[in-house]
């Protein structure tokens, strides 16, 4: 059974579309059995080629700690995609067992339709005030987790968009430098509720990595990035019928259903269901 597993794993890094298509063509609780039974990260690299449509059935048939720790390790937009998909009340289940801040996100987007800035925004956002200075801006961008992190945007006391100061401008300004004297007061906004289809063809992409997006009282809640936007608009028409599998997608098939079967008929002498910690650690 290991070097059945070996294998299968082996394909996957090697031709994860190809695993991709493999896994859609299988009984959703066969596939997603199968997915339980390897590293995350594997699962990851699979299921990040599907379609939303066979995609959201694996994972609603996976045990809820292992969807977690999927869907938390996917890329926001296409998880975002996926959970809309997923019978409500699972997918309350399964937001419960992600971190808190995840939580929030992938709410806040389920919120807004599927296809607006709002559903694909992120609210991890680095936001100062006019009074701050340069020094100020550059810590917080090396605090921020996300490597398209490179702007700052500064609001007033209500939260409203005051204007953008970019890190490569901050990086040639004395650290003592207030914010008010360096901003892009001209940087757009993007309205939660505007289409994904709208927004790609601004001008502002070729100025910004990311762009802020505002409510309708004005307040920043949050940002789209430029990759975000480009994997998001991809996904909103990737729901095309599936190729036929190759022969030896086939019998890369058959060798996951083999390798589901042996991993059913142990799974009575397990231990249970790993923890998401356990999970993390594959």
């Amino acid at each position: 059974m290991a070097d059945t597993l070996e294998l299968t794993i082996a394909f996957i890094r090697k031709r994860p579309e190809s695993a991709g298509r493999v896994l859609a063509s299988m009984r959703p609780a066969v596939a997603a059995a199968f997915l339980q039974s390897i590293p995350t990260r594997f699962a990851i690299e699979a299921i990040a080629q599907m379609n939303p449509r066979p995609a959201s059935m694996l994972v609603e048939q996976m045990d809820v700690i292992a969807a977690a720790a999927l869907i938390r390790d996917l890329g926001f937009a296409q998880a975002s995609t996926i959970l809309r998909r997923i019978d409500a009340s699972a997918r309350d289940k399964l937001l419960e067992e992600l971190p808190r801040r995840l939580r929030h996100d992938f709410e806040m987007s389920l919120a807004f339709p599927g296809n607006t800035v709002g559903a694909h925004m992120t609210t991890a956002i680095a936001t100062l005030s006019e009074n701050d200075k340069t020094s100020d801006a550059l810590e917080l961008v090396k605090q921020m987790e996300r490597d398209d992190a490179d702007v700052i945007f500064v609001v007033d006391e209500n939260h409203r968009l005051v204007g953008a100061a970019n890190v490569t401008t901050l990086l040639r300004r004395p650290p003592s430098t207030p914010l008010a004297d360096q901003l892009d007061t001209s940087c757009v906004a993007l309205s939660a509720y505007a289409r994904l289809d709208t927004v790609a063809a601004l001008d502002a992409w070729q100025d910004y990595n990311q762009l802020p997006v505002v409510s309708r009282r004005g307040e920043v809640i949050g940002t789209l990035s430029r990759k975000m936007l480009a994997r998001s608009h991809l996904l909103e028409h990737s729901d095309e019928a599936a190729t036929e599998p190759s022969l030896t997608e086939s019998l890369v098939g058959a060798l996951f259903m083999s390798t589901v079967g042996l991993i059913d008929m142990l799974a009575p002498f397990s231990a249970g269901p790993a923890k998401l910690g356990e999970l993390d650690e594959r």
